[in-house]
């Protein structure tokens, strides 16, 4: 949502790319945002931070919600206000260990590491627990212009990282 025309490109997205793709929204910082996003077809929220509210209003309207915690305290309360996964963020500094770590006391609990997730750890964070990763910068380049050529080497970082996991 700090991107221009968020919400347009949400929109556009989503019905460009009805049934390929599943698009949601990210850096949503409160319950509004959520709810405009969810109305232009995102399926699912991702926060940087847990907002009771930005959750409940996400689960409202039937999308999935991620808030993005870090301490054991922060991601026990946002799965309890409905988190459906959590984003534990950010992860560049601590590394898989630190999943492996959440995994003792808050087993039940589904994360998604975000931040310092490469190819060359994609696999340390799965088997220390995780159910997915965030990929930010190690996937998507945003100083380059997007063509074709652009696209086709997405596809590829995109299937590189697949490949490594599965």
């Amino acid at each position: 949502m700090n991107s221009p025309k968020a919400l347009e490109s949400i929109e556009l997205i989503s019905n460009e790319m009805k049934g390929k793709v599943v698009v949601g929204a990210g850096t949503v910082l409160d319950a509004e945002s959520a709810r405009l996003a969810i109305l232009s077809g995102a399926t699912f929220i991702l926060s940087p931070t847990v907002d009771k509210d930005t959750i409940r209003m996400s689960k409202k309207y039937g999308a999935v919600s991620i808030p993005g915690a870090l301490t054991p305290t922060e991601i026990l309360e946002a799965y309890e206000y409905g988190g459906d996964i959590i984003k534990v963020f950010p992860t560049t500094s601590l590394g898989p260990e630190y999943i492996k770590d959440l995994q003792g006391p808050l087993p039940h609990i589904p994360l998604l590491p975000t931040g310092g997730v490469s190819i060359d750890n994609v696999t340390d964070f799965i088997e220390a627990g995780a159910v997915g990763v965030g990929l930010g910068s190690a996937l998507v380049n945003t100083k380059v212009e997007t063509n074709k050529a652009y696209f086709e080497e997405l596809e590829q970082k995109a299937q590189a990282f697949y490949n490594k996991v599965h």
